[in-house]
């Protein structure tokens, strides 16, 4: 399947987390700060090469542009707590139909399982794909793929802050919406590979230590690991 030029990655990104301020900036090795390692990893998916920031317009947020200029990225600077608008705003400036959603609390996102959802969602003509809606894979490989039209016409339908805030949360317990689940075999889903906390960074780093010959491992690469190394074991705490 060739690359499609109106698919675009919309990797949210913002400096105000009060439980672990500035985590995007944090080292995550002595090369790479976490949003590096994330973006990195964003730029091997094949089905699209368009990788836009989505960011606030708070100058603390400036920092980002340094980020994109190094990476040859795109960003995109709107609404602070609209973030749906921010998006919206963002596929409508640069002519974008399909829009792949990506936090950037995702530093170890797979490009394989956003390639496969974006294949599902065309393939399938789905309104929404993702594989959040059942879950079987880690807690930090989230991807949600959607079409604008279905983005403008759930924040048409649910004006909420909750769900401009939060984007798809109308688009997915809708019935008006054509839904698709990518789902694993195998359920992995207490596995916590998500930065908010310092745990998490400090687990990242050990991750990143592991796999010191190469930035580019799969989910899978890292499930094999927890066989031989029980410190790349992290557990979701109820």
């Amino acid at each position: 399947m060739k690359k499609n030029n109106k698919i675009a990655i919309c990797l949210a990104a913002r400096s105000g987390s009060k439980r672990l301020p500035n985590k995007h900036f944090l080292k995550i090795n002595s090369n790479l700060r976490v949003i590096d390692l994330c973006i990195l990893r964003l730029k091997k998916i094949r089905l699209t090469k368009k990788i836009f920031l989505c960011t606030t317009k708070k100058k603390e947020d400036d920092k980002f542009k340094n980020v994109c200029n190094k990476h040859k990225i795109e960003l995109f600077r709107g609404s602070t707590n609209n973030v749906a608008k921010r998006i919206i705003d963002c596929a409508k400036e640069n002519s974008i139909e399909i829009i792949v959603r990506i936090t950037a609390d995702c530093p170890i996102i797979d490009p394989n399982i956003i390639d496969e959802c974006i294949k599902l969602h065309l393939n399938k003509n789905n309104d929404y794909t993702s594989n959040t809606l059942n879950l079987s894979f880690p807690d930090g490989l989230d991807v949600e793929v959607f079409n604008l039209d279905t983005l403008i016409q759930s924040q048409k339908l649910s004006k909420t802050s909750y769900n401009q805030e939060h984007v798809t949360e109308f688009m997915i317990r809708s019935e008006k919406f054509k839904r698709y689940s990518y789902r694993n075999s195998v359920n992995y889903s207490n596995r916590r590979w998500t930065l908010d906390h310092l745990g998490d960074y400090i687990f990242f780093q050990k991750v990143l230590k592991h796999f010191s010959k190469s930035i580019y491992f799969s989910w899978k690469d890292l499930i094999n690991a927890e066989k031989v190394n029980n410190e790349l074991i992290n557990i979701k705490k109820r």
